[in-house]
């Protein structure tokens, strides 16, 4: 057998199951299951998908919290060929739509939590045939029980299972870029494997950790964490809603070795009341955000913890984490994103892709295990992204004469508020469609709980009037949450360049005051 056909996630599972069968794999509020259990409940898993006509090449779209189901049908999906679509459950029924579509998915499945949700969503998505909901409901519509399935089905052949390569594209992750259109992230069998090869060798990831698996499926980190504790061995423990005081109760109650939370979340624990009625002894890795983390939270994490901290840079196109910056790192350099894990060969380059010096500004650029195989269904992206083989991430950074790595400026503006992108183009966009604003530019403002939040800079149609609670309106039908600007500043132009870009380093520079926050309503 050609040796990229073994690197497959199907194969990490086959590994365990035969040097380690009787290891915890998953753990939740109702069972935990081994290994040797997690890949019989795995081939069932794939009986009921098969048995819906579901094929290498198909997707299923994933709209649930993070559970011992969403593991297992991510499994499921990666050892018949197929590819998954994990669905951020806080977008609004037409960004869902829109990513369903834009996917062709042939299946859906969701949890009683997000049925309601799920069954507006089909409504618009012409390519789904089935609609599956996992655990107990009493009423499903027009879904199917998948755990009434799973019982009745019988157990496909082995020998139907496909041949599959390194190559495969296995789930689609979706991403927005400057122009605010998602675009599906294909990652392969072969990448993900690679993001499992940096992590172990990274963070020195073993079977004997336990991952509190917070972070949700729908993000490059929280699958990528996910996969790696399982090639090692280790136990996964699946959380699906985040509380400071549940993240502390979880370590204390399933000795976790090992939690990745993003920034609010991270010093939310510290701050957290009573933090040492709870035993949090058994924890040995903190995995946090480079660059937003304030110095005093690895320090915190590391005296108070006695946990290793880890700063980490990452995107979605690349598979995972890029770099990695210790607490030694942040204490010479603040603000410092550490070195580049194990599987990637970095390059700073400058508007001609040529690398420029150390100390000098310029696109991080990369090659790695991880990587992305390209955008779906969209060739000139890809080729745009991927030019000369390397990937080209969007995001200034400098190379120091140590070798470390810092990020100094967003090439595509993106906001990062607590733990999620924001892309100011798809929020102009909605802006612009409301018939008193003529003109917008939307920029990240930083803000002490979620490392930044969301400022809209509106120029209104001559003669027109419309509150901040209006356009807050607004955007509530067409944009999550975190999405919407908490800031609206009323100006009579955006300031452009000679080809009509905003110039956002001037609305940057404007000062913030509480008048222009968006009112609670």
């Amino acid at each position: 057998m050609p040796w990229a056909q073994s690197l497959l996630l199907r194969d990490v599972l086959w590994r365990n199951v035969h040097i380690c069968p009787e290891n915890i794999a998953i753990v939740d509020s109702e069972k935990q299951l081994s290994y040797r259990e997690l890949v019989d409940r795995v081939d069932e898993a794939c009986s009921v998908l098969w048995s819906l006509g579901f094929r290498p090449g198909d997707r299923v779209g994933l709209l649930m919290e993070n559970s011992t189901d969403y593991i297992e049908l991510l499994l499921a999906a990666a050892k018949l060929g197929g590819i998954a679509v994990p669905l951020n459950i806080r977008l609004t029924v037409s960004e869902l739509q829109f990513i369903l579509n834009d996917a062709e998915a042939l299946l859906l499945v969701t949890s009683p939590n997000f049925l309601a949700l799920a069954q507006e969503v089909w409504s618009g998505v012409k390519t789904i045939r089935y609609g599956l909901v996992v655990g107990t409901l009493d009423f499903l519509g027009n879904f199917q029980s998948f755990n009434q399935l799973r019982q009745n089905i019988q157990p496909m052949d082995e020998a139907e299972i496909p041949q599959l390569d390194s190559d495969s594209t296995v789930i689609l992750l979706y991403t927005s870029g400057t122009t605010g259109a998602p675009k599906g992230c294909m990652t392969t069998q072969g990448s993900w494997v690679g993001n499992n090869v940096n992590m172990l060798t990274g963070f020195g990831i073993s079977a004997e950790d336990r991952y509190l698996a917070l972070l949700p499926f729908f993000h490059v980190a929280g699958l990528g964490t996910l996969f790696s504790h399982l090639h090692a061995g280790g136990s996964v423990v699946p959380m699906a809603k985040y509380t400071a005081l549940g993240v502390a109760e979880m370590i204390e109650r399933h000795r976790i070795t090992v939690a990745f939370l993003v920034p609010p979340m991270l010093q939310q624990l510290l701050g957290l009341e009573n933090r040492d009625h709870y035993d949090l002894s058994s924890l040995r890795i903190m995995i946090g955000g480079a660059g937003f983390e304030p110095d005093w939270v690895s320090n915190r994490v590391e005296d108070e913890l006695n946990a290793k901290f880890y700063g980490i840079y990452g995107q979605s196109e690349s598979g995972n984490i890029v770099t990695a910056a210790t607490r030694q790192n942040i204490a010479q350099r603040g603000g410092s994103y550490g070195y580049e894990m194990f599987g990637f060969r970095v390059r700073i380059v400058d508007e001609d892709d040529r690398e420029v010096p150390e100390e000098m500004p310029g696109e991080l650029t990369l090659r790695g295990l991880s990587v992305m195989k390209g955008y779906w269904k969209r060739e000139k992206a890809t080729q745009d992204a991927l030019q000369g083989g390397w990937l080209h991430t969007g995001d200034i950074f400098v190379r120091h004469s140590d070798g470390a790595l810092e990020m100094i400026d967003r090439k595509k503006y993106i906001i990062k508020t607590g733990g999620e992108n924001v892309y100011p183009a798809e929020v102009e966009h909605v802006l612009l469609t409301h018939p008193a604003v003529n003109d917008v530019s939307v920029i990240g403002i930083a803000d002490p709980v979620w490392g930044e939040t969301v400022k809209a800079f509106v120029v209104l149609m001559s003669g027109a009037s419309v509150s901040r609670v209006e356009l807050d309106t607004w955007c509530r039908e067409k944009l999550a949450g975190y999405k919407r600007p908490r800031y609206i500043e009323y100006i009579d132009e955006i300031p452009r360049n000679h080809s009509g870009k905003p110039l956002k380093n001037l609305l940057e520079a404007r000062p913030v005051d509480p008048s222009q926050q968006v009112p609670r309503h």
